[in-house]
């Protein structure tokens, strides 16, 4: 045997096979033997990106009967592509591929309907339905574009035309005559048609707001109305024996055949010849020998017929005719037996079942009285026997599934063997079984419903999984069925080569086509030569057209495997989602005697109302702002509905009305909707506090009523600010109580009622930052190195918890999930030679800089998460190859970190960043020996000659001594020299013209402090680094971070090394924190138990806040006032005009209102002369969008200058590559989401992203926009608001209106009677 042996498989599933950026991909593996018995052994699952680097492992993974679950949770920017799961059980591997994209929800859908092919002679007939979410139909205009290739040349036509949510559409030859007219003679005649693919797009574009959406679908051209296919015919000749074989009639779409179609006889002619050097005639001709036959077609179109073949019959051509279809089987003979004998098996028509006895036919050409067979299978002799009949059984066992081959021979006397073979699928009806049902077929969104799961054997494992729709695409499915499942048994062993050993005819081949060796001293003579004819057929499988392109992919509802215990039934509670959709649930189940059984068909849970209501808000609105509620009321009844629509009164708004009277019915519409119809109601409302805002509806009738409520944000007008100051509060052991006193007071043109103040305090220096692990920094990180900033920081915060032994699960498993999505994230950024990148494959190099970074970071987490180690080699590699024959390391790309731009102290800043990645592993250092002793060099040359940036030469210190070099005490006695030094404590400062002023020190200076608090640490200057370590500590937002994120990664790493020597396991404080009138406002207790958690309070914010801070009992605490608040735009704008002169940037921001829908923002900047540089790093900008507006999908395109574009809510956001003296303009076009009046102004901000305060802000509003009165939504005299009925099919009537009364009191009453 030459097969290699799958004594078991594993099947891996998912729950889907297309993923958006932040799902969980939910995994299992299932293992199990041929019969489908479970094999149980622990499993290795590894999964990697599209780069084919290791992102996630688990190894020796325990399941239960062969199963083993896991589920993958992907980053919110993982690499796109094709990713790969692996599973590897006992050394047999198996994979599967899933997708991650990005799919963007559409506000409707767009769906097109057309027959998958056509022929040539007909029209193309096809339909587009649009609808919005809950089937609502979307009015428009829809254009619908048929395109095709012919004759090298693209043919198109266009149709326009309303559409309200459905219209039809018809393409025919007329359409594309003046193209056809081009080429002489008639387009049709020509064999071109055949297979022609014609793309047919539909564009639907929304009238309200101009949206669009496409979608494409693609129609196969035939030239020919039917199909003729050969099949169930001998591979090879036998001479002398019939040749039985059938014909399949089809009609090209693959409907069924009509009479009219089957009128018409198929018409078979046959032709047989013998070689010329075989057998000529005595004119010497090739002889041959014809047979015609008219054969009747049958319903299904199987036309079966036979015949004799000629001895020594050496080509065989049968033409079939069918109606102007010509279908063409040649078949030759390449071997003779010496003594002129064949054998021939049949096999019967009936399918293959494991126990059912299978009947085959042998005929020969010579006298057989017995004979032999060999059945194989998955690499395995399964059976052997002799057989005395010509017309015998065989019955399947399990070891036959999933593909079987069976060969016959017989030797004769003189020794030579013949012999013949036959490959079939045995199936096997399944012994295990498990079943689902729900409690009820049709439910209510939100409702209870149980999953009754029913099964063979008791103590079985069931797996479940419940999706939104079924898909017909296969690759889409999540469905486990027996092809899967059994094509992961066996490898496909009838290859191409296998194929043409079987069609081969001679003994020997016979058995290689079943990868059988065969010692013998019998006759078995291979053929001396195979020669593939040119017109040799491999056997036809007929026409198959690629299926429609499938791009929605189901969601997962239930994902879970219950055990079955000594019951063979489970019920299973859940609560249905607040969804209207149909859910779909199907299951496996495995057990130790029956194995594996899965489920033929899922079971439907269909969520229905007759009558619902949605109500969508913005994502914010601004005090002052007029909202006007957008209510959509959808009737699925087969009649009209009267409805009450009430939304209730709250203290958070208040209804506004047209003719600026109250009312008691104020949040009451009656309204008739018209049957499988909806309406809208509009409520004005103005918010009237700040902070989140629930808004309930309800709508009743007398046949159903539903009730929904939403939430929005009510921000304060203005700019928002926000102050931190920090105190390190300390006890000595001579010291019982201390006090101290801090203030703060707010700007004059401070937004009344915006303001408010909280105080907090920790027992430990990371304190603050643990607590702030996801959101360190108030920025955008959308690029290679922001990133960073949610993968570092839980590096050296488990560092700290592991040394000193204070590692609780919720925190190490939060840092480990934030590190494996960073990972996962960053692998995104990286470019195929191993480098890292700002944006990736996009850029146009690496980036020296960010390559050190990520392997600096990488190294150190290996620790705590899995790194793939080619992921670190091909990084260091890379980096090495940077460095110049002097010792510097080069930036092929653009610094994007400014500070590193060189300056004149050159590439020093870099090269000792770079040295710092490479010193990081010990593997390193001495693979790249030379490389970091040349580093050291160049270094210490520099050091030598004067080194004028302090930025530089705080780098230079820490990477010294982290070599142990000897002059790393020169640097840092040289750094801290050049230090300034305020109430007893070192700092260091950068100029910089046009910064903005700040209470937190520049990003520069931190990073400063830091390498400067590392490098004393590195040299055991441990008790010489506590004041900066306490001045660094103070120096963090109210979020637990600095500025950016190179000063937040490298201040956290300093101090996670003092938070060691802190001694919080013998804190014990009382803070009290009071007012200057004594009012105590805060008492917070920190002791070694509640360390690590930040305490926060509240604190009422006035316009000066002068607290007074007393601590007593022993240890020390970082205390901080953090205060938030909004500044007035109109006085900041006029502030502005007066102190342009001292801003980084010129910014100006010009808006273009189209109407009331689309306004147009054009905003232009460039870095202003005269600072001390001419460009800046990376540069962000932050657009905040007018409340109801959003950006057009699209509108704003990357190029050089803007490189990546985010639109989280309310808001876009621009990553600029620099930011130079040269001016560059982008346009944003905006559309309207909401109805929104009195609109408030909307911000523009930009800033260097390393250097924060190196920012402008500008304020912008549309003139229209501000200006425009809720009438202006309401419909001619504010109608639809209430004072007027809405006309048309659908009506709506105002507050004051009689019948709003009389149905609500009709909806009482019945109330009170069905009580």
């Amino acid at each position: 045997m030459q097969l290699k042996a799958l004594s078991f498989s594993t099947i891996i599933q998912t729950d889907k096979s297309h993923y958006e950026p932040g799902q969980a991909v939910k995994i299992r593996a299932i293992s199990i033997y041929p019969g489908g018995k479970p094999h149980k052994a622990p499993a290795d699952i590894t999964i990697k990106d599209p780069k084919g680097n290791l992102v996630q492992q688990w190894l020796l993974v325990d399941g239960t009967l062969g199963v083993v679950s896991k589920e993958f949770q992907l980053s919110k920017n993982p690499p796109l592509g094709m990713w790969t799961i692996s599973v590897s059980v006992n050394g047999v591997d198996s994979k599967r591929n899933f997708t991650v994209e990005y799919y963007e929800q559409p506000k409707f859908e767009v769906l097109v309907k057309v027959p998958t092919v056509i022929h040539y002679e007909d029209n193309l007939f096809g339909s587009v339905s649009a609808q919005y979410p809950y089937g609502k139909p979307v009015r428009g205009v829809l254009t619908v574009m048929a395109e095709f290739e012919l004759f090298g040349s693209i043919f198109s036509a266009n149709k326009t035309k309303k559409i309200n949510g459905s219209a039809d559409f018809v393409f025919s030859d007329d359409d594309f005559a003046d193209q056809f007219n081009m080429y002489e003679g008639s387009v049709r005649s020509t064999d071109s048609m055949d297979k022609l693919v014609v793309n047919v797009t539909a564009c639907v574009m929304e009238t309200l707001t101009g949206l669009k959406y496409n979608r494409t679908m693609v129609v196969a051209v035939v030239n020919q109305k039917y199909h003729l296919n050969f099949y169930n015919h001998p591979k090879v000749l036998k001479p002398s024996l019939n040749f039985t074989a059938q014909l399949k009639v089809s009609l090209y779409n693959q409907n069924p055949l009509t009479l009219m179609d089957r009128a018409t006889n198929v018409i078979i002619n046959v032709t047989q010849r013998r070689y010329p050097e075989l057998s000529r005639t005595e004119s010497g001709d090739m002889e041959s020998s014809s047979l015609h036959l008219s054969l009747p077609v049958p319903q299904d179109g199987i036309v079966n017929f036979q015949f004799q073949l000629m001895d020594q019959v050496s080509v065989l051509t049968i033409l079939a005719q069918f109606q102007g279809t010509v279908q063409t089987l040649n078949l030759y003979r390449d071997y003779s037996s010496p003594s002129m004998s064949y054998i021939q098996i049949h096999r019967s028509n009936s399918s293959a079942h494991v126990g059912n006895p299978l009947w085959f036919t042998a005929n020969s050409s010579y006298p057989l009285r017995e004979f032999q067979y060999l059945v194989t299978s998955r690499g395995h002799l399964v059976e052997t026997g002799t057989v005395t009949s010509m017309s015998f059984s065989l019955t399947p066992k399990e070891s036959w599934v999933p593909l079987a081959h069976l060969v016959v021979y017989s030797v004769r006397s003189d020794g030579e063997i013949v012999n013949d073979a036959t490959s079939f699928p045995v199936h096997q009806f399944q012994r295990n079984n498990v079943s689902l049902n729900w409690s009820q077929a049709n439910v209510r969104p939100e409702q209870e419903v149980s999953l009754m799961v029913t099964v063979t054997e008791p103590r079985s494992l069931v797996g479940i999984w419940v999706v939104d729709k079924m898909t017909n695409c296969p690759e889409l499915s999540n469905n486990l069925t027996e092809k899967p499942v059994l094509g992961g048994l066996t490898e496909d062993n009838m290859d191409e080569n296998n194929l043409l050993f079987a069609m081969s005819g001679d003994p020997f081949s016979t058995f290689r086509a079943g990868n059988i060796m065969v010692l013998t001293d019998a006759t078995l003579s291979p053929r001396e030569r195979f020669e593939v004819r040119d017109e040799m057929q491999l056997p036809q499988q007929g026409v198959d057209w690629e299926p429609q392109v499938c791009r929605d992919s189901p969601e997962t509802w239930l994902w879970l495997e219950t055990n079955v215990s000594t019951s063979t039934t489970a019920n299973l509670p859940f609560t249905v989602p607040d969804r209207i959709t149909s859910w779909f649930a199907s299951a496996f189940v495995v057990s130790d005697n029956l194995g594996l059984g899965l489920m033929s068909t899922p079971v439907k849970l269909t969520v229905f109302q007759n009558v619902f209501m949605t109500l969508d808000l913005p994502p914010f609105i601004i005090r002052g702002e007029q909202l006007v509620l957008e209510i959509q009321v959808y009737n699925n009844l087969e009649l009209e509905l009267k409805a009450l629509v009430i939304v209730e009164e709250s203290e958070s708004f208040e209804f506004i009305f047209a003719d600026n009277q109250s009312s008691s019915s104020a949040g009451a519409r009656s309204v008739s909707v018209q049957s499988r119809n909806d309406a809208t109601v509009l409520f004005p409302i103005r918010p009237k506090v700040l902070g989140m805002m629930s808004v309930t509806a309800k709508v009743m009738s007398f046949f159903a009523s539903d009730t929904v409520t939403s939430t929005v944000l009510v921000k304060s007008e203005g700019i928002e600010k926000s102050f931190s100051k920090s105190l390190f509060l300390e006890l000595v052991p001579s010291n019982q109580n201390h006090s101290s006193e801090i203030t703060f007071t707010l700007p004059p043109d401070v937004v009344p009622g915006s303001q408010r103040a909280e105080v907090t305090a920790v027992g430990n220096i990371l304190g603050p930052s643990l607590s702030g692990l996801e959101s360190l920094i108030q920025m955008p990180y959308g690029c290679g190195e922001q990133n960073m900033i949610h993968f570092a920081p839980s590096i050296y915060v488990l560092q700290y918890l592991t040394i000193t032994g204070q590692v609780e699960e919720a925190v190490y498993s939060r840092a480990i999930q934030f590190m494996m999505e960073g990972y996962q994230r960053e692998l995104s950024y990286q470019r195929g030679d191993g480098s890292f990148s700002a944006f990736g494959d996009s850029d146009a190099s690496g980036s020296t800089w960010l390559s050190a970074f990520v392997l600096r970071c990488f190294l150190q987490a290996r620790p705590f998460i899995m790194i793939d180690v080619d992921v670190l080699s091909k990084t260091a590699a890379w980096l090495v190859g940077q460095q110049g024959s002097d010792g510097a390391f080069m930036e092929p790309g653009r610094v994007i970190h400014t500070e590193l731009q060189g300056g004149l102290d050159g590439p020093v800043s870099l090269t000792a960043y770079a040295l710092m990645a490479l010193l990081e592993d010990q593997a390193n250092k001495d693979l790249y020996a030379s490389t970091v002793t040349s580093a050291l060099s160049f270094l210490e040359s520099k050091l030598s000659g004067g080194i004028s940036s302090n930025y530089s030469l705080s780098l230079v210190a820490y990477a010294l001594s982290l070599a142990e070099h000897v002059s790393a005490q020169t640097a840092l006695n040289e750094l801290l020299s050049r230090a300034d030094i305020k109430d007893g404590v070192v700092f260091w400062s950068m100029p910089g013209a046009g910064l903005s002023a700040s209470w937190q020190p520049r990003s520069a200076n931190i990073e400063m402090a830091a390498y400067a608090l590392l490098s004393l640490f590195t040299q055991a200057k441990v008790v010489e680094g506590i004041s900066l370590m306490k001045w660094l500590s103070q120096q963090r937002n109210h979020l637990g971070g600095y500025g950016s994120t190179q000063d937040t990664v490298v201040a956290l790493q300093a101090l996670s090394h003092y938070a060691a020597f802190s001694g919080s396991d013998a804190i014990d404080l009382w803070i009290t924190v009071k007012t200057m009138n004594s009012q105590v406002v805060a008492r917070l207790h920190i002791n070694s138990a509640n360390s690590l958690l930040l305490q926060s309070q509240e604190i009422e914010a006035g316009k000066d806040v002068h607290l007074n801070v007393s601590i007593e009992g022993r240890g020390f605490a970082l205390f901080q006032l953090n205060v938030f608040y909004n500044l007035n735009t109109r006085t900041l704008s006029r502030r502005r005009s007066n102190t342009m002169s001292d801003e980084a940037f010129d910014l100006d921001v010009g808006v273009t209102d189209t109407d009331l829908n689309h306004v147009s923002l054009t905003i232009c900047t460039r870095l202003r002369e005269g600072q001390q540089i001419v460009q800046t790093g990376m540069a962000l900008m932050e657009v905040s969008m007018l409340t109801g507006l959003r950006p057009v999908e699209g509108g704003v395109r990357t190029n050089d200058v803007v490189r990546k574009v985010e639109t989280p809510p309310g808001k876009v956001v621009l990553y600029l590559d620099s930011v130079t003296t040269s001016q560059v303009c982008i346009d944003i076009p905006a559309v309207r989401d909401f109805k929104v009046a009195n609109v408030q102004d909307g911000t523009v901000l930009i800033y260097d992203y390393y250097e924060p305060r190196r920012k402008v802000e500008r304020v912008y509003n549309s003139e229209m926009m501000r200006r425009t009165s809720l009438c202006s939504f309401c419909g001619k005299g504010c109608g639809s608001c209430g004072e007027k009925p809405k006309s048309g099919g659908v009506s709506v009537s105002g507050p004051r209106h009689n019948n709003v009364r009389s149905l609500a009191c009709a909806l009482v009453i019945l109330a009170a009677l069905m009580r």
